[in-house]
């Protein structure tokens, strides 16, 4: 692995310039991804009324919806700004009407590297 031999850390732009250090630390590490075939798990923000949230959960296996397996579900934000389902956990930062600002606290499924 020539990166461990050199110690070099490079990286080529888009517009195919070249860029190396060799003071940069770093770990390689390998992470599990989607594949066309993998089940996909989403939430989908429908909107707000008063201090109520609406998200739909939908399923898809091989790029194809799972009708069995939507389900809108509505969160009251007035007794928590925390959602959750199916084991994702969601911090509501902000919800309008037209946009929702959060931050993940636990994806639906524990990635296993």
């Amino acid at each position: 692995m020539w990166w461990k031999k050199s110690g070099r850390l490079c990286a080529i732009s888009v517009f195919k310039i070249k860029a190396c250090n060799r003071k940069a630390s770093f770990d390689r590490r390998k992470y599990p991804i989607a594949t066309e075939n993998a089940l996909q798990q989403t939430l989908i923000y429908s909107g707000k009324v008063g201090d109520k949230i609406n998200i739909s959960y939908r399923e898809f296996s091989n790029d194809v919806a799972r009708p069995a397996f939507n389900h809108d579900v509505e969160y009251d934000l007035s007794e928590s700004m925390t959602i959750g389902y199916k084991g994702a956990q969601i911090e509501i930062i902000e919800a309008t009407n037209e946009l929702i600002r959060y931050k993940v606290l636990r994806n639906f499924n524990k990635a296993e590297f």
